[in-house]
C-alpha cells in the first residue's frame, strides 16, 4: 500500500507546486502590466506638464544666455554686429559644447595638465607613418612620449621657454627649442616661426600632419590666422588646442569668434572640450563660472 500511495502523493504535490507557480507568474505579469501602465501614464503627464510650463521655464535665469549665447557660430556678418554681451556669451557657449561624437577617445599623457585626448575612431586615428607636432611642452613630454609609443608616430616637440637645447629625446621624439607664431622673427632669446616654415625646415612641405597640439599661452591667436590663410591647417587631421583669454572686450571677442568661424569653415569639429579650472573666473554677463583656458579637441571632417 505504501508503494501505491507514494506516487499519488508525489503527483498531488507536483500539481500543487505547478499551480502555485502559475498563480505567482500570473500575479507578477499582472503587477508588471500595472506598473507599465502606471509608468506610461506618468510619462504622458510629465511630457504634458513640461510642455505646459515650457514658456515659463524659458523665462528663468538662463533666458538671456539661451537667446544670446549661440552654440553654432553664425556667419561673419552676423558676428560683426554682435554686442559685447552677445559676443561674450557666444564665445563661451560655443567653446563649451561639442559638434560631434568621437566613439573612442584615448588619452595620451597625464590625466591632469599635460595629457590630451586623441580620437581613435578608424576614420580619424593616426596611422603610421604619421607625423605629430606638439607646441608647448613646459618640461612635460607625457603626451609626446605616449603618442610616439602607442601610435608609432614621429613626434616633433617645440618650446622655446624651457632653456633646453634642441635634441633627439628618443628614436621617435625630437625636441626643438623653437616656438610658433604667425611669422618668422626673434623675440628676445626666442626663435619663432610660422607653421609653413617649420614644415619646410623639417622637410614636411606638402605633408599632412596627423595630430597638431598647441598649448602656447595665448600665442595661438597670432599663429592661427597664418595657419588658416596659408592652407596649412587644412592639412591637419586632428587639432588639439588650448585657447587662452577671457574675451572681455568687444573687439577681442569679435576677433576670436572670426578665427573660430574660419576654423569651423575649414572642416574642424569639436569632439571633446575641457575647461581648465586654474583659469576660472566669474563675469556678470554669464550666469555660471567660466574659464579663460579652454582645451578644445577637433577632428578635420574634410580628411577621412
Amino acid at each position: 500500500m505504501k508503494l501505491k500511495i507514494a506516487p499519488i502523493g508525489f503527483m498531488v504535490g507536483f500539481g500543487c507546486g505547478a499551480l502555485f507557480l502559475i498563480i505567482t507568474q500570473y500575479r507578477v505579469t499582472e503587477q508588471k502590466a500595472h506598473l507599465d501602465a502606471s509608468t506610461t501614464t506618468q510619462l504622458k503627464y510629465r511630457k504634458s506638464n513640461w510642455a505646459l510650463h515650457l514658456e515659463e521655464n524659458m523665462d528663468g535665469p538662463l533666458k538671456d544666455l539661451r537667446q544670446q549665447g549661440q552654440v553654432r557660430l553664425p556667419e561673419k556678418d552676423v558676428i560683426e554686429k554682435m554686442s559685447i554681451s552677445e559676443a561674450f556669451k557666444t564665445y563661451h557657449s560655443y567653446l563649451d559644447n561639442v559638434d560631434m561624437l568621437c566613439k573612442r577617445k584615448l588619452r595620451m599623457g597625464k590625466l591632469g595638465d599635460g595629457g590630451w585626448e586623441i580620437c581613435d575612431d578608424a576614420e580619424y586615428r593616426p596611422v603610421k607613418p604619421c607625423i605629430v607636432y606638439s607646441f608647448g611642452i613646459n618640461n612635460d613630454f607625457s603626451f609626446d612620449d605616449e603618442t610616439a609609443q602607442n601610435y608609432e608616430c614621429d613626434v616633433f616637440s617645440f618650446d622655446p621657454s624651457m632653456k633646453q637645447k634642441s635634441y633627439q629625446r628618443s628614436p621617435r621624439v625630437r625636441f626643438l627649442s623653437l616656438g610658433i607664431d604667425g611669422k618668422d622673427y626673434k623675440k628676445g632669446s626666442w626663435d619663432l616661426h610660422s607653421l609653413t616654415s617649420f614644415k619646410k625646415m623639417l622637410n614636411h612641405t606638402g605633408r599632412f600632419i596627423d595630430v597638431l597640439k598647441m598649448d602656447v599661452e595665448g600665442s595661438e591667436w597670432p599663429a592661427l590666422p597664418n595657419m588658416i590663410s596659408s592652407g596649412e591647417l587644412s592639412k591637419v587631421q586632428q587639432f588639439l588646442v588650448e585657447y587662452h583669454g577671457h574675451c572681455d572686450t568687444k573687439n577681442d571677442c569679435l576677433n576670436k569668434l572670426n578665427i573660430l568661424k574660419d576654423i569651423y569653415d575649414k572642416g574642424f569639429r569639436k569632439f571633446y572640450v575641457h575647461k581648465n579650472h586654474r583659469c576660472g573666473f566669474k563675469n556678470n554677463l554669464f550666469p555660471v563660472i567660466r574659464t579663460g583656458c579652454y582645451e578644445i579637441h577637433y577632428v578635420n571632417i574634410n580628411i577621412q
